[in-house]
Formats: structure tokens, C-alpha cells, sequence
């Protein structure tokens, strides 16, 4: 009896962990469901789209027939952007605003009012790298009022003109999930924008929304060399695509980033505090220099 017993619970535990296995591969392997949000003359709004994951984004959704919606705060950028879309797709239409999200939080959208929205992408952000005492309250204001208050007052005026099949991807990071050294700020808002797109998930029903915890990009902003767990923006904003209609509220849309997260998540946390302490005051010392 007691074999049969130990037989059963190793044999739940095999399945447990298939089950497991399969859960964490599933989102990656599926196709994307993308597609439905693509109606006749629909538009995707990506925000701090003339740079790094933005923009890469913004040119995939144009590739794939999306009307698209820019929004910067650099007037030549944003017609940079425009006409690297029309060499995709001569035939998209494109609308560019303009504005500084971290001066001012209120997004005017009296210019898109009445267009068939139907994909939001929440990616404007900034993550200055310092210690705290460092930051003016400026600067601490600046960062949180981009970060947090732009996508959250952005996402409340465009729901009651989103059309009845939406998307809403909300660039969340790692630095909200396990916040290290020297980013105290940037992470909180970036916790900040996980729970409220997990939230918001919970709350609304009839639109996907997703938060994409995102590690490390090759970026305009992060010019890390590119490898297998840096991968560059167009890479990353390919699987982002490619994770809609995965079932998550919040998932790592980079499966590597997956697994990484995963090992360390198993290391000591002093072990993880005394590293990234480390390699990020190697970084801001470099910088100095």
C-alpha cells in the first residue's frame, strides 16, 4: 500500500510538472491572435513611437495592414517614422501627436476623436539610472508622470471610442517584478504598470489587456550589444505580436527573458542584490566618464 501511494504521488507530480511545462511553453507556440483586431480602416495607437520597441512596433503593425497612430515629442522623428511606414505600406494612413508626455499628462486626442481605434499600445517611458539622492524632485516628477499618470489618463479617454473587438499592450519591465539598485523610481512606476494593467484586465471583460513584463532591449536608450538574451527592438517587438491572445494578463513576451527571470529567481536574493549592485555601478561609473 505504501508503494502504490508513493507510486500515485510521484505520478501527480510528473503530471503536475508536464502541466507546468506545457503552460509556460503554450503562449509561445500559438499562433498569434493579432489578426482579429484588424478591421477594415482600424487604427493602433503606440505611444513613444519614435524610438527603440515604439517604433519598431508601429513598423510591424504597418507591415501587417494596421492604419497607425504615432505619438512623440520630436516633430523631425515622428516624420522620420511616418515615411519608414509609407516604404512598408504606401497605403497606410498616419497620424503623428506631438507632445511631451512628462511635462504634461493630458494627451489631446480631439485630432483621433471619432476614428475606429482598435489595438493601444502603452509604451512611452523613460528609466534614468542614478542613486536616488541624485534625482531632483523634478526630475522624480517627470519620470512618474510619463511613466504612470500619461498611459493611465490615455487609456481612460480612448475605452469609450475603442472599437468592440480591442487590445490593449501595456509595456511593463522586469526592474517592477524584482527592482534593483539605482532604479528605485523607474521601478515603482513600472510595478505601477503591471498591476494596473492586470487590474484593468480583471475589471474589463470585452478587451484583451495584456502587460509585457520586458527585460533587456537593444534600444536607442540601451545600447547593450545585441545577443540571444538582448535581443534588438524589431526581434522583441515581433514576439510581442506574436503573444497576443495568449490568455495572460502579464506575461514575458521574449521567451528567453522567460527562462532567465526563472534562474534567478532560484538564486539567493543577496546573491542577486550584490550582483546587479555591482554591474549597474560599473555601468553609471562608465557613464560618468
Amino acid at each position: 500500500m505504501l508503494h502504490q501511494f508513493v507510486f500515485i504521488i510521484g505520478i501527480c507530480f510528473c503530471l503536475w510538472i508536464l502541466y507546468r511545462l506545457f503552460n509556460f511553453i503554450y503562449p509561445y507556440i500559438k499562433p498569434s491572435g493579432l489578426k482579429k483586431y484588424l478591421q477594415p480602416g482600424t487604427y493602433a495607437l503606440i505611444t513613444g513611437s519614435t524610438d527603440g520597441i515604439g517604433k519598431a512596433i508601429a513598423l510591424e503593425l504597418s507591415h501587417r495592414g494596421f492604419n497607425i497612430i504615432l505619438h512623440g515629442r520630436n516633430v523631425n522623428k515622428l516624420k522620420l517614422v511616418e515615411d519608414e511606414i509609407k516604404a512598408i505600406n504606401a497605403n497606410c494612413r498616419i497620424i503623428s501627436l506631438l507632445q511631451d508626455g512628462s511635462k504634461n499628462s493630458q494627451l489631446n486626442i480631439s485630432s483621433i476623436k471619432n476614428l475606429p481605434i482598435s489595438v493601444l499600445i502603452n509604451n512611452v517611458g523613460v528609466g534614468p539610472i542614478d542613486e536616488l539622492i541624485n534625482f531632483t524632485n523634478e526630475e522624480i516628477e517627470e519620470t512618474i508622470r510619463l511613466n504612470t499618470i500619461f498611459p493611465s489618463k490615455l487609456t481612460r479617454d480612448l475605452l469609450p471610442q475603442l472599437s468592440e473587438q480591442s487590445l490593449i499592450l501595456n509595456v511593463s519591465s522586469y526592474a517592477g517584478l524584482f527592482p534593483p539598485p539605482y532604479l528605485a523610481v523607474y521601478a515603482g512606476t513600472k510595478a505601477y504598470n503591471n498591476a494596473f494593467s492586470v487590474s484593468l484586465a480583471r475589471e474589463i471583460d470585452d478587451i484583451e489587456i495584456i502587460s509585457l513584463i520586458t527585460g533587456s532591449v537593444n534600444t536607442g536608450t540601451n545600447r547593450k550589444p545585441v545577443s540571444f538574451m538582448r535581443p534588438d527592438a524589431t526581434t522583441y517587438a515581433k514576439s510581442v505580436l506574436k503573444i497576443v491572445g495568449c490568455g495572460r494578463k502579464s506575461i514575458m513576451p521574449y521567451w528567453p527573458h522567460a527562462i532567465q527571470t526563472f534562474v534567478i529567481s532560484l538564486l539567493p536574493e543577496r546573491l542577486i542584490d550584490k550582483a546587479t549592485k555591482n554591474a549597474i555601478r560599473k555601468e553609471l561609473e562608465s557613464n560618468s566618464h
